[in-house]
């Protein structure tokens, strides 16, 4: 007879606990022991939903792929404005440490691989910045034959190596506004 108590959405409960412990602890700290702690849930329960842990990464990675693929600028004064915006919203925390987590593990990497353009996450804000960029050049803020594919790599590329470093977080929000503008201006 089970002894334990019914958990209504205990994957969301997982999915949750395990963006908490990226976010605050990075790639390093998590853990099938760190996310069950974080969730209160015992280990069996991470193993009753997820095939193996590879699996479970898989599903956090899938769900940071929704996340930026929904994400649209709430400025809209500026191609620099909008870009930057969107950079801002997608380099988060948890992000950063699931780009770790794909780029070390093949198991992950070999699940999410498919859907992602590229490096699953990156190439997806990679394509959430290339489409604010040809949005731009419709309303006349980016120049009609500007290069918009290299644009968003350059951009996102940056914004990657700028946030990439012993933090794990983009810088503050003047920097991100000055280094996206410094690669568009040429096209603007």
């Amino acid at each position: 007879m089970p002894t334990g108590r019914a958990l209504p959405d205990a994957r969301n409960m997982l999915l949750d606990a395990g963006r908490r412990v990226l976010s605050a602890h990075g790639a390093a700290a998590l853990t099938s022991r760190s996310v069950t702690e974080a969730s209160g849930v015992a280990k069996g329960v991470l193993h009753r939903h997820f095939e193996d842990f590879d699996d479970y990464v898989a599903a956090l990675v899938i769900d940071e792929t929704r996340r930026i693929r929904g994400i649209e600028p709430r400025v809209g004064d500026s191609a620099t404005a909008a870009v930057a915006d969107v950079i801002e919203q997608v380099f988060t925390p948890t992000m950063l440490a699931l780009v770790g987590l794909v780029l070390g593990r093949d198991g992950v990497r070999r699940r999410v691989g498919d859907d992602s353009p590229g490096i699953p996450l990156l190439g997806d804000a990679t394509a959430a910045v290339a489409d604010v960029l040809a949005a731009g050049r419709e309303v006349g803020w980016i120049r009609a034959d500007a290069d918009v594919p290299v644009l968003a790599l350059a951009v996102t590329g940056s914004a990657y190596l700028l946030s990439a470093g012993a933090s794990g977080a983009l810088a503050d929000q003047g920097a991100v506004r000055e280094f996206v503008g410094s690669i568009l201006a040429p096209n603007l």
